[in-house]
């Protein structure tokens, strides 16, 4: 009789979903690799297998996040024709996991604060920047191809990604869907069409 084969796979997609969810949940610092083999299912000794320290499955969790968001801005790019209807789509995103962003802040955001405390040479620390300088490098793609200059698209491009991370920051301290989603929609708003539309915003901002 054959032996069915073994679904190793299976098991580090299963861990990592797990360390995913808990990273957001319960931060870095209080989340074990137990924890992780309690919520995949998987005895903890198998955990090792895949993972050696937590440091590494945390990696992992990073490098996930970052190849999920390079699929995200794929499918923006190619779905979406205008670059700032690309951004008004970025900006509600965070409106689809509501809930969870109130409860549980930014799955990305939060975990750069946390790893950033590490110390900004921590392996990790590094790591987790890359999430963030992934939606300043994607939005200032967006402000370039509305007409602005390459150091004020990577400006606005800041200021954008600052300003959506503090809307969820203060939704997740106050747990408040109402405030996100308030917040995001006013902001989308805002937006300028192009590089001429947001000079004259300016002007009148300043007046």
């Amino acid at each position: 009789m054959p032996v069915a084969p073994y679904r190793s796979d299976e098991k580090r997609e299963s861990l990592l979903r797990a360390a995913t969810d808990l990273l957001h949940e319960q931060g870095f610092a209080t989340t074990t690799l137990a924890d992780v083999a309690g919520r995949a299912n998987v005895p903890l000794g198998n955990v090792y297998y895949y993972y050696k320290t937590k440091d590494a499955l945390a990696h992992a969790v990073i490098d996930a996040h970052l190849s999920a968001l390079k699929e995200r801005f794929t499918s923006w790019n190619d779905g979406i024709a205008e670059p700032h209807e690309r951004l008004r789509r970025y900006i509600v995103a965070p409106l689809d996991t509501s809930d969870r962003i109130a409860q549980f802040g930014c799955p990305h955001g939060s975990l750069c604060q946390e790893l950033e405390k590490l110390g900004r040479r921590a392996p990790l620390a590094r790591a987790a920047a890359r999430l963030l300088t992934a939606y300043i490098e994607w939005v200032s793609q967006q402000f370039l191809a509305m007409g602005e200059s390459p150091a004020e698209a990577r400006a606005r491009a800041s200021d954008l990604v600052a300003a959506v991370q503090g809307t969820m920051l203060v939704a997740h301290t106050l747990r408040s869907r109402d405030v996100l989603s308030a917040q995001l929609k006013r902001l989308a708003n805002t937006l300028p069409r192009s590089a001429r539309s947001a000079s004259v915003h300016q002007v009148r901002s300043r007046a």
